[in-house]
């Protein structure tokens, strides 16, 4: 059997990795003169840093279990800190412990923290005896969080960290895409909280066990390997201009929406006018070096989130060589600044050396940093991330549908489907691999 894929970012050269596993002779095609997507490691201060993402989750198997299998199991790391902090009502305060994606279980704990004020910890208190049936169908993370835990707890803590992630509004994005966990929680019983301590009390992963994982010489290591293990079979600047011109029994495509719309119109009008409809986020990651002794500020923890609400240009800041023992030095100070989210393309939109004014200013006001970097590197992501609106999973499912009656042989894959995130990347591409093989042939 035959299968290409279309697009060698995470997505694409684990389907194409898994489909020649399974015997199949497979192409897999990429625009750019390089493989990885948006996993790129380059030097910063004389060592790898990531400038996208620079860790996964470990408490999913499936990029675990891709880095055991291309030999780099032994390498991997988790963050040397645990500790972080949100901006909010003029100090960096830490996060109240335990939450769920910023839920705070403990209301003590809450109201400790300063992140809200006294009267946000006292409606927060509310949600275990607030009347409200179970979470039925779908709606927004804001929706479910305002009427739940209030205003200030759904902008202060759940937006910075569950908004922050997907360069969004919590009011714009689908609880069942975007915070499954949460989903869950509020469809088992109407107090979110007593729902989510319960899950809590019952899980059997070890508190003390890692949550993230990333490698010493940078997550470009694992597009490496892959693209190693299928040597001639990626194709570097390679851009399919129209799929019947591919030689293949099966096509699995993992561009962004947009970019695969123009692929899919022609062999499936209703998948390509579906997903015209999702949309992208764009963001900017801002990677700084200093010198150790021109830093004041202690960075006992990862880092520290920044809410829309304190109307500041950037939405976090990684303590990276504090988060990582492999990164910085004695000497060195690195930080990863990230700005940019939906509906705002203010930051994105400045020059370079406004845009460095703008986080230095940021960077002043929220820890207290008047140094020049000794090193900088800026990075841009245009609509680099997809936006999971309400209804998000049940537009998807129509895209299949639409798919499997038009075009049975073609498949659609990618962080704008089924969950951002290296992990549900990998296992995303598995899946469409391991579908495609378990067809066989099917008449294009």
């Amino acid at each position: 059997m035959k299968i290409a894929v279309v697009g060698a970012g995470i997505t694409g050269l684990v389907a194409g990795h898994e489909a020649a596993k399974a015997g199949a002779e497979v192409v897999v095609y990429e625009a750019a003169e390089r493989a990885g997507g948006r996993l790129l490691t380059t030097e910063l201060a004389g060592q790898p840093v990531d400038e996208g993402a620079d860790a996964f989750l470990a408490r999913v198997p499936w990029a675990t279990e891709l880095c055991q299998e291309l030999g780099l199991g032994d390498e991997l790391v988790s963050p040397a800190q645990r500790a972080a902090f949100v901006y909010s009502r003029g100090a960096l305060r830490a996060l109240p412990q335990p939450n769920v994606m910023g839920v705070p279980l403990d209301f003590d704990a809450l109201a400790a923290s300063g992140i809200v004020s006294s009267d946000g910890a006292n409606r927060a208190r509310q949600e275990p005896e607030l009347a409200g049936s179970p979470l039925v169908g779908d709606e927004s993370v804001g929706a479910l969080m305002r009427r739940r835990l209030g205003d200030e707890v759904a902008e202060r803590l759940v937006d910075p960290l569950v908004g922050g992630i997907n360069a969004s509004s919590i009011d714009d994005l689908s609880v069942q895409a975007a915070v499954p966990q949460l989903a869950e929680a509020a469809s088992r019983g109407p107090s979110l909280v007593q729902e989510l301590r319960r899950l809590a009390a019952s899980s059997t992963v070890d508190p003390a066990a890692p949550v993230f994982f990333t490698l010493p010489d940078g997550l470009g290591r694992l597009t490496d390997g892959l693209g190693d293990r299928l040597g001639d079979r990626l194709r570097l600047s390679s851009p399919v201009a129209e799929l019947g011109e591919i030689d293949a029994d099966k096509v699995i495509v993992t561009l962004p929406a947009d970019a695969a719309r123009p692929l899919v119109a022609p062999v499936s009008a209703r998948a390509a006018e579906l997903m015209g409809k999702i949309d992208y986020a764009s963001v900017v990651l801002v990677s700084l070096a200093f010198d150790a002794s021109e830093v004041d500020h202690p960075m006992a923890g990862s880092g520290y989130l920044v809410p829309s609400v304190e109307g500041l240009s950037i939405t976090a800041c990684s303590w990276a060589s504090s988060k990582w023992n492999h990164v910085g030095s004695a000497d060195t100070v690195v930080l990863r600044v990230s700005a940019g989210r939906y509906g705002n393309d203010q930051v994105l939109a400045l020059g370079d050396d406004a845009l460095l004014e703008a986080v230095g200013a940021d960077l002043t006001t929220t820890m207290g940093l008047n140094a020049e970097p000794q090193e900088v590197r800026i990075s841009r992501w245009e609509r680099s991330l997809p936006q999971f609106r309400p209804g998000h999973l049940g537009l998807v499912a129509e895209i299949e549908q639409s798919l499997a009656q038009d075009a049975p042989w073609l498949q659609v894959a990618g962080a704008w489907a089924r969950g951002l995130g290296i992990p549900a990347c990998i296992h995303q591409g598995r899946l469409a691999a391991q579908t495609s093989v378990a067809q066989g042939a099917v008449t294009r």
